[in-house]
């Protein structure tokens, strides 16, 4: 065998084995890819008027046991309840009326695979909260401020004395005129002269 033959299926044989040991040193393409955060909604970055949650879509399915969301504004926490998973979805619900401004999001969630991902996007809202805007306090009017004349209680007749029946003090002024009569009559009987006075002895 010539040494050309020789060299030829040498640098055959030492091709198939580097093909073979290939796939050992692919590095870390090879490897299998974890979770990875795919979109959310409102986008990273985005500016809106204003939003109700917060929407963070993975490429793989989220483990519910281990998901942890916070979004930050200039109110501070605006977080309202805990975060749900459907999927490969979190959605996060905000407290109404945000104010303007931006706001952080923070999250940490773990795959099924079990690797954790964690990391942080923001948006921006434009709307101002609203103030609610206390009753108005209603104003009394001039008849409900002071009562009326035909509405005042009518003044109670006074007695003549406190707990005295009205008949007593006729009956009384009766009975008075009756022993005042009565003593007239008796003091005039005994002023009247009699006959067996000085007057009928000169008779």
């Amino acid at each position: 065998m010539s040494a050309a033959v020789t060299i030829f299926l040498v640098a055959l044989v030492a091709l198939s084995l580097l093909a073979s040991a290939l796939p050992a040193f692919a590095g870390p393409a090879a490897l299998p890819l974890h979770a990875r955060l795919v979109s959310t909604t409102p986008a990273d970055g985005s500016t809106v008027a204003t939003a109700t949650e917060v929407v963070l879509t993975f490429s793989e399915t989220v483990n519910e046991t281990f998901v942890e969301v916070r979004v930050d504004g200039p109110g501070g926490d605006e977080t309202d309840g805990e975060p749900t998973v459907d999927g490969t979805a979190v959605t996060q619900a905000l407290a109404a009326g945000l104010p303007a401004g931006e706001h952080t999001v923070t999250y940490r969630i773990v795959s099924v695979d079990g690797h954790p991902v964690s990391g942080t996007v923001s948006f921006t809202t434009t709307d101002e909260a609203a103030t609610p805007t206390p009753p108005a306090t209603p104003t009394p009017s001039a008849t409900t401020a002071a009562p009326s004349a035909s509405s005042a209680s009518p003044a109670t007749a006074p007695t003549a004395a406190a707990g005295t029946p009205g008949w007593v003090l006729p009956a009384a002024f009766l009975a008075l005129l009756a022993l005042l009569a009565t003593g007239g009559a008796l003091l005039a009987r005994t002023r009247r002269p009699t006959d067996d006075g000085p007057d009928g002895a000169a008779g």
